[in-house]
């Protein structure tokens, strides 16, 4: 595992508990921004939680962790994964996409679906989003969670779907 440079707390802290990184790859090829980038005050500004996002290049989404799909937007832009830690992660393709009613996705999977980490979840007509007037930078949020300890983003400009490290969280673990 690569070397961690976030500060998890102090020693008293550090001894009464554990943490574990948990890692969301890209999910499209395309380039890893930091969630601040995004021109839509609900991401940029971290009003549902922290992430990263990715300014596309492909047209298709994977998923960026293990986990159960806890929601699938009925217009196909959005989908909410549950991590096995039971960390909520939003994918949402887009900015304002929800307007365009489904038109220009496409999606195979389904709410209480399990995914791993590669999984295929949506295809999307860039293009049409754009010349819709939409941006289709896709926002990867980490929905707030008390074991969270920190997120670390990967930016690369050349990022790879399923292969490249785009985010690690930090996770307490409570010692048993």
């Amino acid at each position: 595992m690569p070397n961690q440079s976030n500060e998890f707390g102090d020693q008293a802290k550090e001894s009464e508990h554990s943490h574990s990184v948990l890692t969301l790859t890209a999910v499209t090829d395309g380039e890893v921004l930091p969630i601040e980038e995004v021109p839509d005050d609900l991401f940029s500004k971290k009003m549902i939680g922290n992430g990263f996002a990715m300014r596309p290049s492909s047209e298709t989404v994977y998923s960026p962790i293990n986990g159960k799909l806890v929601e699938v937007a009925e217009t196909k832009h959005a989908y909410y994964i549950e991590s096995e830690e039971g960390i909520k992660i939003l994918i949402h393709i887009g900015i304002d996409t929800l307007f365009l009613n489904g038109e220009g996705f496409s999606t195979s999977v389904e709410k209480n679906m399990s995914v791993k980490q590669g999984d295929k979840l949506a295809v999307f007509d860039k293009d049409l989003i754009i010349e819709k007037g939409f941006d289709p930078i896709i926002s990867i949020i980490v929905l707030d969670h008390p074991s969270i300890l920190s997120l670390e983003v990967r930016p690369n400009s050349e990022a790879k779907a399923q292969k490249t490290e785009a985010l690690n969280i930090s996770l307490l673990e409570e010692n048993k």
